[in-house]
């Protein structure tokens, strides 16, 4: 280590970190629109970025009809869901992580009050016309940077 890098490790200031309350979580959450959902299929894990909404209590993000998640029949599977935020120049982040069951959304007023919501289409070529949504089991989020 050089002597100025020795001199900047010695004057930075000490990181803080601290935890996210649920409301906060929440929070951060409705003002995204844009996160990754990530599961385990046949032993690997799965993650990709998707578009989603929350509704009420629970994320919801639009998938093909034969998606990993949405496919018919498909059973409701652990998954968790990340979005997060950071500034480089000020060493300063956070990150919400939502995680529970996730499934394809079959109850008639709740796919009606989804399609109501306004939403980033998605990313993914095709249709994409089938919810999905993930029923949070823990949310919990950190937040770090300088003092």
């Amino acid at each position: 280590m050089t002597a100025e890098e020795q001199y900047e490790w010695e004057n930075a200031r000490p990181h803080t970190s601290e935890d996210l309350s649920e409301a906060q979580c929440w929070s951060l959450l409705r003002d995204r629109s844009t996160g990754r959902v990530a599961f385990l299929d046949d032993g690997r894990v799965m993650v990709f970025p998707v578009n989603y909404v929350v509704h009420g209590n629970a994320v919801y993000f639009r998938t093909a009809e034969n998606g990993f998640l949405g496919a018919e029949g498909e059973v409701p599977r652990n998954a968790s869901f990340q979005i997060d935020g950071y500034n480089s120049d000020q060493m300063a982040g956070w990150s919400v992580l939502v995680s529970g069951q996730a499934g394809r959304v079959a109850d008639e007023l709740l796919l009606t009050q989804l399609w109501g919501r306004r939403m980033a289409e998605p990313w993914g070529g095709g249709r994409r016309d089938v919810f999905v949504g993930i029923d949070p089991r823990t949310i919990s989020g950190r937040r770090v940077g300088r003092r």
